[in-house]
């Protein structure tokens, strides 16, 4: 018996410690978009594609004749508010502003790039959204539209915006690497902007 007590008492001392240590971390996967971007607040890209009269001559079903695309990396705290240095979390967000054929102005939208595996940038209520992947030759970046398309200048309801969606010779983009003063107005119209 008093063998039994001994075992239980050190059993339950056992279990005791056990409880009192902390959890392990788990392991968290990168984002995605960390392939194209370090997740380091404040870091940004610009992307852009202005196809010529022979290429558009080429793809007669293309619509899309400019691209710019802005990614951007945020970290917040605790209580949602911009930080720099030691954030809580990290979001990624993306300004896309295209020109279709016979069009004099732009269409721009923005929201958020999320997943682990796909690189997928989404707008807000069900506006569709893009997959970037970094090109391997280089700096660039391809860009496809999702099955659905992409919704610019709608609301939450979608009634008031335009779609883009995927045509015939226009599913991917690739762009290449541009300053980032060719996605400054982009982002500002687009974006909150930091403090």
């Amino acid at each position: 018996m008093f063998c039994c007590t001994q075992f239980s008492l050190a059993l339950f001392a056992c279990a005791s410690a056990t409880a009192r240590e902390p959890a392990p971390i788990p392991n968290v996967p990168p984002w995605a978009a960390e392939k194209i971007l370090s997740a380091e607040p404040g870091r940004k890209a610009c992307f852009q594609r202005a196809y010529d009269a022979k290429h558009l001559q080429t793809h007669p079903q293309q619509k899309v004749t400019e691209l710019l695309f802005f990614l951007r990396v945020s970290g917040y705290d605790s209580s949602g508010n911009y930080v720099f240095d030691k954030p809580d979390h990290i979001l990624y967000n993306f300004a896309i502003s295209i020109r279709r054929r016979n069009d004099k102005h732009f269409l721009r939208t923005g929201g958020d790039c999320l997943g682990t595996d796909v690189r997928q940038c989404v707008v807000d209520c069900d506006g569709g959204g893009v997959i970037i992947e970094k090109l391997p030759s280089g700096d660039g970046l391809s860009l496809r539209l999702d099955e659905g398309g992409i919704a610019f200048g709608g609301d939450c309801d979608t009634k008031t915006g335009v779609w883009v969606k995927p045509g015939t010779d226009h599913k991917a983009f690739h762009l290449e690497a541009a300053p980032l003063e060719a996605c400054r107005l982009l982002e500002k119209e687009q974006m909150n902007p930091w403090p």
